[in-house]
């Protein structure tokens, strides 16, 4: 059985737009003009996390601002049958509203996860998840 551990994080974004500039790229991270490789950061959200650089073939993200079941919500992402239960068994307890963001990535791209909190969103860390693949 092959397995896969990922940390997890869900939240609620105030737009689509906000998501996207929280997780996407930065254009100029490859630009060399830059002469302190550690003050560049690949996303917002590597930035969070104290991350330089993170491989986005390791992450999977998405905004979900449908009005339907969580479940329903995260269906469409890898393995979510694996780990879905899990995660929504984590979230109880966390008084969450309107969950509408999901990122996870594979644990050795981030040393230190966190959560994040600001006027414009909450991404919450619920933790490693590991689930057959």
């Amino acid at each position: 059985m092959k397995t896969e551990t990922c940390h997890f994080w869900f939240g609620k974004f105030e737009s689509e737009k906000e998501y996207f500039d929280f997780v996407g790229e930065d254009p100029a991270f490859y630009e060399d003009e830059v002469s302190d490789e550690d003050q560049k950061y690949i996303s917002e959200f590597a930035k969070s996390q104290n991350e330089n650089f993170l491989d986005h073939d390791f992450i999977e993200s998405g905004f979900e601002n449908q009005d339907i079941s969580f479940e329903d919500k995260f269906v469409g992402y890898s393995y979510s049958d694996k780990w879905i239960l899990e995660a929504q068994n984590r979230l109880v307890d966390q008084n969450l509203q309107e969950i509408n963001t999901i990122i996870f990535i594979s644990k050795n791209q981030i040393e230190t996860p966190v959560t994040i909190t600001n006027s414009k969103f909450r991404l919450l860390y619920i933790g490693e998840i590991e689930y057959e693949i």
